[in-house]
C-alpha cells in the first residue's frame, strides 16, 4: 500500500507542477470574450422586462424601505380594526336613542296599551275607542322615553351621595311648600 501512496503522491506532485502550454493566449482571450459576448446578446424578451420590474429586490434600502411600508401597513389596519370593534361594542352597550324598547311579539305591545288604560283608570267598554291606535302608539313610545331617560336621572342620583343629598333637600322643600 505504501507503494501505491508513493506513486500516487508523485503523479499529483507532476500535475502540480505542469502548467498548460498556451500556443495563442490572445486567441483564446477572444474566443473567451465573443462566447460572453453571445451568451450576453441571448437574453430573452421576458427576461428583460423581469429584470427591469423587479430589478429593484437587489438594492437592499428598497428592499428594507418596502418592507417597514408594509410593517406600517398592517400596524395601521390593526389599529383601524381595533377602533372599529370598540366603537361597535360600545353602540351595543348603548340604549335605543329614541327611548323606544325592543319589542319581540305583539303581547308586550298589548300588554303595554292594558297597562297604560290601567294607569289612567279607564275601563273597557264596548263602544268604539275616540283615541286612534297611532295616538296610542305615541303615547306608549313617549312614556317608555321616559322611563329611560328617568331610569339613567335615578342611576346617576344613586351612584352620586352629593347629588342624592342635594335632590332629597329639594323635595323636602317643595313638599313644604
Amino acid at each position: 500500500m505504501s507503494d501505491e501512496n508513493k506513486k500516487y503522491e508523485r503523479v499529483l506532485d507532476l500535475l502540480k507542477r505542469a502548467k498548460p502550454v498556451f500556443t495563442d493566449p490572445e486567441a483564446i482571450t477572444e474566443k473567451v470574450m465573443r462566447q460572453l459576448q453571445q451568451e450576453k446578446s441571448k437574453v430573452s424578451l421576458p427576461e428583460l422586462i423581469i429584470e427591469y420590474l423587479f430589478g429593484w429586490v437587489y438594492i437592499g434600502w428598497i428592499r428594507r424601505s418596502l418592507i417597514a411600508t408594509a410593517l406600517m401597513v398592517v400596524v395601521f389596519f390593526g389599529y383601524q380594526q381595533t377602533l372599529i370593534m370598540k366603537r361597535i361594542s360600545d353602540l351595543t352597550e348603548n340604549r335605543i336613542p329614541n327611548g323606544g324598547l325592543i319589542q319581540t311579539n305583539q303581547t308586550d305591545n298589548i300588554a303595554n296599551r292594558v297597562l297604560m288604560y290601567r294607569l289612567t283608570g279607564r275601563k273597557f267598554s264596548d263602544r268604539k275607542t275616540t283615541v286612534s291606535e297611532k295616538e296610542i302608539n305615541d303615547l306608549i313610545r313617549s312614556v317608555n322615553k321616559l322611563k329611560v331617560k328617568y331610569k339613567d336621572i335615578l342611576d346617576m342620583i344613586e351612584n352620586d351621595p352629593q347629588l342624592k343629598k342635594y335632590v332629597e333637600e329639594k323635595i323636602d322643600e317643595i313638599g313644604k311648600n
